[in-house]
């Protein structure tokens, strides 16, 4: 079983109001990630600083236990609530998934700690799945002023998904679009 968790703490300052309530074709940037990964993941948890504006939202609501951490933060507490070994972490502003990547990942999992697709070289942390042995060296890098999430990540196994991997399930790279602004999505 896999644990899915949409963190939706953050502060949403370039978009300029909380994103993980804008309507996208007719429904909100939140629904659009719970009900994309509904399907893999039971239970579904919101993770996020303020819980009021999520209350209809069919998933289970889980307060950041450690405030103003960031994503980092979040996936800390995902980890912390999940009943399963496995969490995957997903950005509540990506309002896509192709179901064969995430079934790519999952297959790729074996005894790493971590499983995280690249993007033009760069890892998508966001969209991500982590295994419960990474909860205490997140701990380690919160106790300190570092909020960058792969910065526990040359502590564990990570397996990298290479875009060349993933691009033969997801060619368009729809599961890693996201909203930064309104313009972005205006564009979807």
């Amino acid at each position: 079983m896999l644990t899915g968790a949409i963190l939706a703490g953050g502060r949403s300052s370039r978009f300029g109001r909380n994103k993980a309530i804008e309507i996208f074709r007719g429904k909100r940037l939140i629904d659009w990630g719970i009900d994309s990964i509904r399907p893999f993941c039971d239970p579904i948890l919101v993770v996020a600083n303020d819980l009021s504006l999520y209350f209809d939202v069919h998933a289970t609501l889980v307060r950041d236990i450690l405030s103003d951490q960031g994503p980092l933060g979040g996936i800390y507490t995902a980890l912390l609530f999940s009943p399963h070994d496995w969490v995957f972490a997903r950005a509540t502003d990506m309002p896509f998934l192709v179901p064969e990547l995430l079934t790519t990942m999952l297959g790729m999992r074996g005894n790493f700690d971590a499983v995280v697709p690249l993007l033009d070289g760069w890892y998508e942390p966001l969209f991500a799945l982590y295994h419960r042995r990474c909860f205490p060296l997140i701990a380690d890098v919160l106790e300190t002023d570092e909020r960058k999430i792969i910065s526990f990540y040359k502590k564990i196994k990570v397996r990298e998904v290479t875009e060349r991997r993933w691009r033969t399930v997801d060619p368009q790279g729809l599961s890693f679009k996201n909203v930064n602004t309104p313009e972005d999505l205006d564009s979807l």
